[in-house]
């Protein structure tokens, strides 16, 4: 009996987390192609094939939602961006070039564990979107964003006072670092197909790299 009961608790629990990933599967492509504001609950649970009282069972609201996928790419991006401040302060890097490249690899890692999503963040990012949401929703974002940017700043800051970088505004070269990789996405999401997209980011995405390379770190 007991068996029985562990077998059925693992079903049900197969059984929940597929039917939230095929809700957020559906959220994805449907806030991508329509945004935000337009999208309904509606066109979602029609998506995934499930109801929308079902939705409501694992995402109170549309904010929710919305919020469950972007927190995993931002924090993602947090994350990564954490390992390089720490090895930065643990003297790994012995060159302005191997922590430009780690803050960049940041970005780009963050994007390929989940691309639909980080285009998602950056529609956030550049719309008005945020305004369109519960407070409560929008700063919660928002705090997780600016978590990122100022460890951002901390990392080229030190790496500036330990002589790896040029010196200059960490507050506008973070902005700059991360809206060229972002810009980059944006391209190559235009003029690729999807098949094409990854192969010509990472061509595109490599020679930038180099260009800030050169243009930022003295060694």
């Amino acid at each position: 009996m007991t068996m029985h009961k562990k077998v059925i608790r693992e079903r049900r629990k197969k059984e929940r987390e597929w039917r939230i990933q095929s809700i957020l599967a559906a959220a994805r492509e449907i806030f991508l192609s329509k945004g935000y504001l337009k999208t309904t609950m509606d066109e979602i649970a029609l998506k995934a094939e499930i109801s929308k009282p079902t939705i409501y069972q694992y995402f109170e609201t549309k904010d929710v939602l919305f919020f469950s996928l972007i927190i995993p790419v931002t924090e993602r991006v947090g994350k990564e961006s954490d390992k390089v401040e720490k090895r930065l302060i643990a003297g790994e890097y012995s060159s302005g070039a191997s922590l430009i490249r780690d803050i960049l690899r940041a970005f780009y890692e963050s994007y390929k564990m989940d691309p639909d999503s980080f285009r998602i963040v950056m529609l956030f990012q550049q719309t008005h979107m945020a305004w369109e949401m519960k407070k409560q929703a929008r700063l919660s974002i928002m705090e997780k964003g600016q978590y990122n940017y100022e460890v951002g700043r901390r990392i080229l800051r030190r790496g500036m006072e330990e002589g790896l970088l040029r010196t200059m505004d960490v507050y506008a070269l973070i902005d700059i670092l991360w809206g060229l990789f972002v810009g980059i996405v944006q391209i190559e999401d235009i003029k690729s197909t999807k098949k094409e997209r990854n192969k010509n980011l990472e061509t595109t995405f490599t020679l930038a790299e180099t260009l800030m390379i050169n243009a930022i770190a003295k060694n």
